[in-house]
């Protein structure tokens, strides 16, 4: 036998030939990094489209308090008012009876920090929707913007009072 047949065929000590089936602990090990590292970019990819993910379900939850407001106005037989008030950084929702007399908070919510809501561009200290009992509103169109300048509008309609989202291009 050759040297080449030496190579193929060592022998351990107790002389059967050395096979190697299995992977060594340095080629697992490399794999295992890899593995980590792909994990580790993919979530990093995954959290930076986060704040439109985050955008989205304020959306949807704005847009719940709208219809709300005007589902309780037509079954309560009410004003349901919808308040952005941009100092505090916060919405809020208040019933109030059709003389004015009495008025109630509903809800109060913060506008997260990364957000801002505006309602027809207005520059009012208190700009509002308002929902009447015949299923009408004061319409309008609220603008929600992220910090990457991604828009998103709720029109409310003035004669039916139903709310639409309209993704801005």
């Amino acid at each position: 036998m050759g040297p080449v047949c030496i190579r193929k065929h060592r022998l351990n000590t107790v002389g059967k030939p050395l096979i190697s089936p299995g992977f060594t602990l340095l080629e697992i090990i490399v794999v295992m990094l890899i593995i980590g590292l792909a994990s580790g970019l993919a979530g990093i990819m995954i959290s930076r489209g986060g704040g439109n993910r985050e955008m989205k379900i304020f959306t949807k939850e704005v847009s719940s308090v709208l219809r709300y407001a005007r589902n309780r106005a037509v079954a309560e037989k009410k004003i349901y008012c919808f308040v952005i008030n941009k100092e505090e950084h916060t919405y809020w929702v208040f019933s109030e009876d059709t003389d004015y007399r009495n008025v109630k908070t509903v809800l109060t919510k913060p506008i997260p920090e990364e957000i801002q809501m505006s309602l027809n561009d207005d520059n009012e200290d208190s700009p509002h929707v308002e929902f009447l009992p015949r299923g009408s509103s004061s319409g309008g169109k609220i603008e929600i913007m992220n910090e990457k300048g991604k828009v998103v509008s709720l029109r409310i309609n003035r004669i039916t009072g139903k709310v639409d989202v309209e993704e801005d291009q």
